[in-house]
């Protein structure tokens, strides 16, 4: 059995793919440009993504990578999934939170304290549906 340390025989050799799959600096551009045409070809894709570290490689070689350039390859629904709301909303002012909404939901996104300082004249104004809302967030 031969043992090397990978790190040591991509700097000897000064193989950059090599030390793709090492924990060295990050890879030269030739290197992240043979990996992603590696992983876009699909039968190789499904052989490179069972290679013990292939994650740690991915992540050194997105790291190396814009932010802009990453999340160009996702729709904007799939960049803000997984964040919660509070967090995608407290980018935004107030008044570009409720930006082209109908009057009648701007009313549902006040704080229950101002609601329930509208009348009831006022509210039987309102449809059917924000009114039942409105009236169970206030308790009247």
């Amino acid at each position: 059995m031969l043992v090397a340390e990978i790190e040591a025989v991509a700097e000897a050799e000064g193989d950059d793919l090599l030390r793709l799959f090492g924990h060295d600096e990050a890879p030269t551009l030739a290197a992240r440009r043979w990996l992603s045409q590696q992983v876009g070809a699909e039968e190789i894709a499904r052989e490179i993504h069972d290679l013990e570290g292939f994650d740690e490689v991915l992540r050194r070689l997105l790291v190396t990578l814009p932010p802009e350039q990453v999340l160009s390859a996702y729709a904007p629904e799939q960049r803000v999934a997984r964040l919660p709301p509070e967090q995608v909303l407290s980018a935004y002012a107030p008044e570009q939170r409720v930006a082209g909404l109908p009057p009648e939901q701007v009313l549902l996104a006040l704080p229950d304290d101002v609601l329930r300082a509208l009348s009831d004249a006022y509210l039987d104004t309102l449809s059917k549906e924000t009114r039942a809302a409105i009236r169970a967030r206030i308790g009247r």
